[in-house]
């Protein structure tokens, strides 16, 4: 079934981007290393977040917790868990971003299959892992997660492994594409955007009004729908040329340290996704732009690792949880010491790292090519458009 084609635009730049760009792999490198970290602070420090507020329910209350806890919620791996909300930005920007770039209609057979193909197979092999290792938590649970559902159920949502609520998420996102492509070409992408963040303020009134604390809500598409929206947004501005931060980085830097600074104020519950999307958005701005510059070696080499680790983000994200706590118990030999839990931590991370290295070798890429081969076969087209 075709829905749309891409409306041309007027001098079109020629964008040396594309899904396994080195750029593109960086970004998402550094979004799994942050969520390894966060989930990594909660085998060593347990519960840390924040929670509970002052009475005049701004600022949380200072007097309950120590400064130390205070400040490890204020840190880039503290607040690991935006490492999430980058993979949203990331994953719409490129789904919209290719989209424009292949000139051609969107096809929901063609779009649907290389999701599939890309998305399912890895994460079945991982829930057969997980389920038959630890238990799928009834089948109630074992069906929500066969569908991709089992986050939009407070049963499910945590079971089996709770990574894997946002990829239900993100399943859910790419159902609401091509609703959003519609909603496009009847307002524009500015005014479609807006909708969505309209949308996303309705739902938030409605959750703080009810005092629904379930992150079943907090973390449902309605909510977070506005975060991927906010990266396609971003994609087509991207595609049309179209400059969204071209100031010093040092304003990045400032604009970091006031998201920092938020963790301490109800700010953070509320909007931290969304501030986070922004900043990471006008920080995709500045650096998908920046020519190559000449560094040294340990700077290229770095470069190149975490692009390596982004290219196994996926394969990293499904198999790093929930046996991380054992794992890091193991390499620290049971220690408590924070210097022998941080080295568990690293070694740990080389192990998911082997692991993903094999299983996007002999399990990602074999996959994609399957479904590119019978997508092909059954269409008669001899390939599929690289829109992805």
């Amino acid at each position: 079934m075709t829905l749309l084609r891409t409306q041309p635009v007027a001098n079109q730049p020629a964008l040396g981007i594309s899904p396994h760009n080195e750029k593109i792999d960086v970004l998402r490198g550094v979004a799994i290393l942050l969520v390894f970290s966060y989930h990594a602070l909660l085998v060593i420090f347990g519960q840390y977040e924040i929670y509970d507020f002052s009475p005049s329910g701004f600022w949380i209350d200072f007097a309950r917790y120590t400064p130390g806890r205070v400040l490890l919620g204020a840190t880039p791996w503290g607040m690991g868990g935006q490492g999430v909300t980058l993979f949203l930005v990331v994953s719409g920007f490129l789904i919209h971003w290719g989209f424009l770039k292949s000139g051609a209609s969107f096809r929901l057979s063609e779009f649907f299959n290389k999701r599939f193909w890309r998305i399912y197979p890895p994460y079945l092999v991982a829930l057969a892992v997980f389920g038959l290792s630890l238990g799928t938590g009834g089948t109630f649970s074992l069906l929500t997660h066969l569908t991709l559902t089992h986050n939009l159920f407070g049963r499910s949502f945590s079971t089996i492994n709770p990574s894997f609520w946002s990829l239900g998420l993100e399943m859910q996102f790419y159902l609401l594409y091509p609703a959003f492509l519609l909603l496009r070409r009847w307002l524009g992408i500015g005014r479609a955007t807006l909708a969505v963040a309209g949308g996303t303020g309705l739902t938030l009134v409605l959750v703080l009004g009810f005092q629904i604390r379930s992150a079943v809500l907090w973390l449902s598409p309605l909510n977070m729908w506005l975060i991927w929206v906010l990266g396609a947004w971003f994609g087509e501005r991207f595609f049309q040329g179209k400059r969204l931060f071209a100031r010093s980085p040092g304003y990045l830097v400032g604009f970091y340290g006031l998201l920092s600074l938020s963790t301490v104020t109800v700010v953070y519950g509320l909007l931290g996704r969304v501030l986070f999307s922004l900043f990471f958005i006008c920080l995709m701005d500045w650096y998908l732009h920046q020519k190559a510059p000449v560094t040294s070696a340990t700077g290229n080499a770095l470069t190149r690792l975490t692009a390596r680790v982004g290219l196994y983000s996926y394969s990293i994200y499904l198999f790093h949880q929930p046996f991380l706590y054992k794992v890091i118990g193991l390499l620290s030999f049971g220690q408590q010491r924070k210097p022998a839990l941080a080295l568990a931590v690293l070694l740990a991370f080389g192990l998911m790292f082997g692991i993903a290295h094999f299983t996007y070798h002999w399990l990602e890429l074999p996959a994609i090519r399957w479904g590119k081969m019978l997508y092909a076969r059954w269409s008669g087209a001899p390939q599929p458009s690289r829109a992805s």
